[in-house]
């Protein structure tokens, strides 16, 4: 199998499965480079891309999930660019997140102009008969395990259709939300739970956020995970005390 650039992820793939709706498509720079195929060291702006998807933890096994990847086009030069894919392997989403520390003279990170309720990050790689983790942002998914997505956020709704998908297949779900949105964590579980979703929370106290943390780390929390219930709300108040 193949990654390409834009819209056939897989060649194997039938022409009926991939989705027809023109108004969502959405395109990479058509310079973008997968970062696990090839890379340019000679150049400092795409050898300092390398340099920060290293620092920020990714392993060989993450640039090839996330399909991470960069560009020397002017618009996206010194941006780390992480690429969603559909189920059927078609484009549908990136994100793109400036590597240097100042960026007052540019965008901290750059969004396909796309509703993302209307997004599931990375399908294709999620299998909805398993407990699937979620987290807020793409680079949060360099630390979790294998069958996870992002929110675009910290919020899910109804009309989500992270949250509908979730639903319809009963999937059990592990948030692990930054611990400064405890109420919103709450707010999601909760609203799962009246779908008779199970819901279990991680406690990420102590961390920025789960892209700050360890692999290891993120196991540790992960394993010690506990289920949500309904005594969690008074928790929260008790905490804001």
């Amino acid at each position: 199998m193949e990654w390409t650039k834009n819209n056939s992820l897989f060649s194997v793939l039938n022409e009926e499965d991939y989705s027809t709706d023109l108004s969502l498509k959405v395109d990479l720079p058509p310079d973008f480079k997968f970062i696990v195929e090839e890379f340019d060291m000679s150049n400092p702006d795409s050898r300092d891309v390398i340099n920060y998807a290293i620092k920020r933890g990714f392993t060989k096994r993450k640039l090839y999930l996330l399909r991470a990847g960069y560009s020397t086009n002017y618009e996206y030069k010194r941006y780390l660019i992480l690429p969603s894919y559909d189920c059927n392997g078609e484009l549908n989403f990136y994100t793109a997140r400036n590597i240097d520390q100042d960026t007052h003279n540019s965008y901290k990170y750059k969004n396909a102009n796309i509703p993302k309720k209307e997004i599931i990050f990375n399908e294709i790689n999620i299998c909805w008969d398993e407990k699937i983790t979620l987290v807020e942002g793409p680079l949060d998914l360099i630390k979790t395990n294998d069958n996870a997505t992002c929110l675009l956020g910290s919020s899910l709704t109804e009309d989500m259709k992270l949250f509908q998908k979730i639903v319809s297949n009963k999937t059990p779900v592990v948030l692990a939300l930054d611990a400064d949105v405890y109420n919103k964590t709450l707010k999601i579980a909760n609203l799962l739970q009246k779908y008779d979703i199970d819901v279990d929370i991680l406690d990420t106290r102590g961390y920025e956020d789960v892209g700050e943390m360890s692999i290891q780390q993120f196991n540790d929390v992960y394993e010690n995970a506990k289920k949500f219930n309904f005594n969690d709300n008074l928790l929260s108040k008790i905490r804001q005390l």
